[in-house]
């Protein structure tokens, strides 16, 4: 008999979880809504994704959807998502090319992989931004 009530404790354990889940999602919306709406929060948290997305990038390609799913997360609107990841990307281009030094003319004279380098810079971040048009 032991075993029915240890499958019942594991069951009681397994349907607490599945009321937090819903709850935690709940909190989740919320503090979006409150990041979303309120202009000081906003800003903070447009920052830190900032933030976050160039780290990312400089380690990892994925980093530049990574960045732009976290602006497109705590914009407003979707064309504020976009608007925010063309921005993004356009910090990121910047920043490679401050990194280039006195290597930028021959950088830029590789004319086919400098198209590529540049809509990808501004292109995935618009990608990850899309998340804005699912949650």
């Amino acid at each position: 008999m032991t075993g029915s009530s240890e499958l019942e404790d594991v069951t009681e354990d397994s349907n607490e979880g599945a009321t937090r889940s819903p709850r935690l999602l709940e909190q989740v919306g919320e503090g979006l809504e409150t990041v979303r709406s309120d202009g000081r929060a906003h800003a903070l948290a447009l920052g830190v994704a900032i933030v976050v997305g160039l780290g990312l990038a400089s380690l990892h390609w994925v980093g530049l959807i990574v960045a732009g799913a976290l602006v497109g997360l705590v914009s407003p609107t979707l064309g504020r998502a976009v608007a925010g990841a063309i921005g993004v990307g356009l910090i990121v281009l910047l920043t490679f090319a401050v990194s280039l030094g006195g290597a930028i003319g021959p950088a830029l004279a590789m004319t086919p992989v400098s198209y590529l380098v540049a809509a990808a810079g501004i292109g995935l971040p618009i990608f990850g931004s899309l998340v804005r048009g699912i949650v």
